[in-house]
């Protein structure tokens, strides 16, 4: 193995460890804000970054994976999973607004 493939090795192992600790974070943020009441400080979680993260690594990791002669089907899927598994990223946050608007009596104001 070479240097520079020794690195690539060690950077992918250190995005999938960031996308999984990441994860493990904003679910337990989501949680915590969920069962929040009103006026308590809410946690805050990684934000969209494990998620992105996470996408980046399945795009990296497709080709070294290729390389040793595993083909995933639908490479498309498992770039986008990582997106839609983290609780903090677009479809994600759209649904937790659908659910906070869902509970109020009238629309918010401004």
């Amino acid at each position: 193995m070479s240097g520079g493939n020794l690195v690539g090795l060690i950077l992918l192992s250190m995005a999938w460890l960031y996308f999984l600790g990441g994860l493990l974070v904003n679910y337990r943020a989501l949680r915590l804000s969920l069962k929040a009441k009103e006026g308590e400080p809410v946690p805050s979680g990684m934000g969209f970054m494990p998620g992105l993260v996470g996408s980046l690594t399945v795009f990296f990791s497709l080709p070294a994976l290729a390389g040793m002669g595993i083909a995933a089907p639908w490479p498309w899927l498992w770039i986008l999973l990582p997106l839609v598994l983290d609780p903090y990223c677009l479809g994600a946050l759209a649904l937790m607004t659908y659910h906070r608007l869902r509970g109020r009596s009238t629309p918010p104001s401004g």
